[in-house]
């Protein structure tokens, strides 16, 4: 098999979907240890299914957790397919994953951005809302609530930028994962641009060939 993706061969290609596959599988775990975080110190105080603002972060927590999943098995799953091209189930696999990673990523990136929003707008009330203030001066040593009410608020509105941006580059390379996907299965082209690539296969190799090199230098356009 002789493949040419534009100007890569199919060494490089190979190189490139493995790189964007363990790319995923670290973002997807350092997105999920952000939301395990951000759930170990401050949401689970302020889960109440009565609050809808605590209850639209959790959720968002929730929508993280599982889009990190999701990203890290797409992840493992690219770089599976860099060493098994010419599967066609991986292929689409990669290429349906990828595609379901982006629309997640997106998702989540759209909730953390509310819940920032949301947090900002009502000065985090939420956040404090097991706590219980015996005067408003005492805001620094409360006995009654199970965290620092000092600094959940700062915390909070850190992890959560910092979901946010991991949120984003898992979906920037999602959408990356899957064109080099769509290219292998010889899709309709993006954005109706014309595709050049070439893929050939011989039913059996040659002696002293080397099937992972390319030995014309002129791509065929399909």
């Amino acid at each position: 098999m002789c493949l040419r993706l534009g100007s890569l061969s199919v060494g490089d290609f190979r190189k490139v979907l493995m790189k964007t596959g363990l790319v995923l599988v670290v973002l997807g775990h350092m997105s999920f240890i952000v939301a395990a975080l951000l759930h170990g110190t401050v949401l689970r105080y302020v889960a109440a299914p009565q609050n809808a603002v605590a209850l639209q972060y959790c959720v968002v927590n929730i929508l993280s957790v599982t889009a990190a999943i999701v990203v890290i098995t797409s992840g493992i799953t690219t770089v599976v397919l860099s060493r098994y091209l010419p599967s066609i189930p991986l292929r689409w696999t990669v290429f349906s994953s990828s595609i379901a990673c982006a629309l997640l990523s997106l998702t989540c990136a759209l909730g953390l951005l509310a819940s920032i929003a949301v947090t900002f707008a009502t000065q985090g009330r939420a956040l404090l809302a097991t706590c219980t203030f015996g005067s408003p001066e005492l805001l620094a040593l409360v006995p009654d609530c199970p965290f620092d009410p000092t600094r959940v608020y700062s915390s909070s509105l850190c992890l959560w930028g910092i979901a946010l941006v991991f949120c984003v580059a898992e979906g920037v390379f999602a959408v990356r994962c899957a064109q080099l996907a769509h290219q292998l299965l010889e899709l309709r082209p993006w954005w109706g641009k014309s595709s050049h690539h070439l893929i050939l296969e011989s039913p059996e190799p040659t002696d002293g060939h080397n099937l992972l090199s390319c030995t014309s230098a002129e791509p065929l356009t399909l």
